[in-house]
């Protein structure tokens, strides 16, 4: 399977239309045709329904659509990495995660105060939930992760960050809950809920503040909780989470209420155990260290 032909396949896939992406390849119509139907070929499935006017993926196409994508930018970032192996100056790409928190302003002043004192280096960033960006890093499409605890640790190597998240309740002002100061577990019965997706967190809420789903009135349960935040504008939802989700708030009519007993998260870097990383990625690792021990002493 050649790198060309899944660029080929992914433009199709983008342009749905094999005239179109022939045009934007700069190859003929029946060469493109002819590198799809020997890549069909090759893997015994079919990946395209071709239709009169445009062309759609099959169940195998999209899976193919969604691996060929990671498997060229994996390609990417390797030859990118030896190029720049015997260089005397620190210089690559560092490809880096974070979850939508706190820790983003943390990660910014990183990125900026690294690239002064290493100028040639880059950073590729990509921002998700925990889980998305585990997988990425369990793939190699992420070098490193900055996520928010709680967290599996068995498969990677942690560095502990002085950055907390309370947790707590957001609804509207004209919510029955919206005065109060704190919550806890029985003022959230009678409401509609808004729910976190991760096992790992649902599983916190209920030992540290007693929230039993089967008691709960859940109606969504939801991975990116700041696309929550118009129904807890417009209905009376209560939306569990983080704090600072609120500043990806728009309505100034939604508040948050943290839970009575300070339940908090914080935030760690996490990477691969047993992985060989680059002079690169490891001295970025160490930078972060250092500049947490010279926050904590200041």
């Amino acid at each position: 399977m050649e790198t060309r032909v899944l660029k080929y396949f992914l433009t199709v896939a983008k342009m749905q239309n094999i005239t179109r992406a022939a045009q934007r390849l700069h190859i003929t119509q029946p060469t493109l045709s002819r590198q799809l139907k020997q890549l069909e070929d090759e893997l015994d499935a079919q990946l395209l329904i071709r239709g009169k006017r445009e062309v759609t993926l099959t169940a195998e196409g999209k899976v193919l659509a969604h691996k060929a994508q990671d498997i060229l930018t994996l390609i990417t970032q390797t030859t990118n990495e030896i190029r720049n192996f015997n260089h005397h100056e620190l210089s690559g790409t560092i490809n880096l995660g974070y979850v939508e928190s706190h820790v983003s302003f943390f990660v910014d002043d990183l990125i900026a105060e690294f690239q002064n004192q290493y100028p040639h280096v880059k950073f590729q960033t990509y921002s998700a939930t925990g889980d998305d960006l585990k997988d990425k890093i369990d793939t190699g499409l992420l070098d490193l992760g900055f996520v928010v605890t709680p967290i599996e640790t068995a498969k990677y190597k942690c560095f502990n960050l002085p950055i907390y998240e309370r947790l707590g309740a957001f609804v509207n002002c004209n919510h029955p809950l919206a005065n109060k100061q704190t919550i806890n577990a029985d003022d959230l019965a009678n409401f509609p809920i808004i729910y976190p997706w991760r096992n790992i967190l649902q599983d916190e809420l209920q030992a540290v503040i007693g929230l039993d789903p089967q008691k709960l009135n859940i109606k969504i349960t939801a991975n990116l909780s700041p696309n929550s935040l118009p129904l807890i504008h417009k209905h009376n939802y209560c939306l569990l989470g983080i704090g600072s989700i609120g500043r990806f708030n728009p309505y100034d009519d939604i508040v948050f209420i943290p839970f009575e007993n300070y339940l908090r998260t914080s935030h760690v870097l996490i990477w691969r155990k047993n992985h060989h990383y680059s002079e690169l990625v490891m001295t970025f690792i160490k930078f972060v260290k250092q500049h947490v021990s010279h926050e904590t002493q200041v």
